[in-house]
This record gives C-alpha cells, structure tokens and sequence, in this order.
C-alpha cells in the first residue's frame, strides 16, 4: 500500500472526549487506526491491542468477535484465530527483533508496533495523556483518567501512582525520540508525555488525509507486514 502513510492510535486518556466532541468517530471511518484495549467497545478500528493477559481473558467473548487484534502472548486462557501475538521486549528495535517494545503499557507496546507497520509517515497518538491531566474525580472519587471512565469501568480506572512517577513519560517514550522516518504527534497540549510535539484536537482533523481504505485489505497488509516475524 504505497498511499498508506498515516495511522492513528486511540489510547484512553481522557483528553480524547475533546475529539469526540468534534466527530472523532467519523473521522475514523475507513482510516487505518488502532485501538487500544477496551477502545473497541466504542468505535471499530483496524486493529486492537493489548498487553494484559488479565484484559485478554476476562473478555474472550468480546475479543474472539474482532477482526484483528495483536498483543503478547504470556498466559492466556485461548488464543483465537484472530489473534497474532508479538512478545514484549525490554529493548526497543524499530525491526520488531525480540518483539515489540514494552510490556509496560499498551501504548507503548501499540507504537513499537506501528513504527514497524508504517515505515515512513506520521502517527497520532489520541488519549496519550499518560495519567489524570486535571484534578476531576469520578462517581467513586477516583481521578478521571480515562475519557470513558464515567460508562465504563476497570482495574485501571482512576490508577495515577504509575505515571506520577518522576519523568515517567520520558522514561517510557525517550527511546522514541530518535525516530526520523516518522513524525509523532501528540494530539493533546496538556499530556504529561513531552517526548513528541503536541498538537490540539482541531489541527489533527486538518492533518487527516483524505484517503480511505478498505479495511480487510489493510488487516491483510499488517499481517503480510509481519509474515515470517510472528504470523
């Protein structure tokens, strides 16, 4: 796919409801995207990943109806047909050598793996707040962490003690910083995540190319993409 030169990752950073607010769903529709973790109980992306086994088998019914999803592989219950595992590496290698870098977070596993799918172009990160980027408290009290957190929630709802840790977003995407084949922008000013250049949800709408895809042709691109390595 020589027109494929963009790709858009939805975390779960609360800073995401900016964007949906402005049609963010729709805007979605036909791109090459992808969700992580729980994401895919409100919009249909590409493909969803994940790090957890604990996510993996406490939702197989769900996770066994989605047409692609990538993630590591320690401990799971079943793994089903629609599902390529990619282990975790302590070690970043944008040629995916030793797996994808890290088991950490999702979102960091998530973006190894698309510098490796792309190659060359630009990737989004959306709702890479990493932790509560204001003081609101949910129902329970907990902080507002994710920008479903009032629908739905889980054992990482309302959890900041991880990324409060000092210069934690430097210490978990530094190693991203070299990255010269591709731009990564971050689409939210106030992310605790200053590795990348930070842009407002209305800029990253202009920035969308207008180009739309199949969706099956592009699962079987990433699968062709990671043929010999871990399909």
């Amino acid at each position: 796919m020589n027109n494929l030169n963009q790709c858009i990752i939805v975390g779960g950073g609360s800073s995401l409801k900016e964007g949906i607010s402005l049609g963010l769903w729709e805007k979605l529709n036909n791109k090459f995207s992808i969700g992580l973790n729980y994401s895919y109980k409100f919009f249909s992306s590409t493909i969803n990943t994940y790090v957890d086994s604990t996510f993996y088998n406490t939702n197989l019914e769900d996770i066994k109806k989605l047409p692609l999803v990538i993630g590591q592989g320690r401990n799971l219950k079943n793994k089903f047909p629609n599902t390529i595992i990619i282990p975790s590496n302590s070690v970043y290698n944008r040629d995916l050598k030793g797996g994808c870098y890290s088991a950490k977070l999702c979102g960091i596993y998530t973006l190894s793996l698309t510098i490796f799918l792309l190659d060359i172009g630009e990737i989004f990160l959306c709702g890479y707040d990493n932790g509560a980027i204001t003081k609101d408290l949910d129902a329970k009290k907990l902080r507002i962490t994710h920008w479903y957190q009032n629908e739905f929630v889980h054992r990482g709802t309302g959890k900041v003690s991880y990324y409060d840790a000092k210069d934690r977003g430097e210490k978990d995407f530094g190693c991203f910083k070299n990255e010269t084949k591709i731009k990564i922008w971050n689409v939210s000013p106030l992310s605790k995540i200053n590795v990348f250049e930070k842009i407002d949800y209305p800029t990253f709408l202009q920035k969308i190319n207008p180009e739309i895809f199949v969706q099956e042709e592009l699962r079987e691109y990433v699968k062709l993409r990671l043929k010999g390595k871990y399909t």
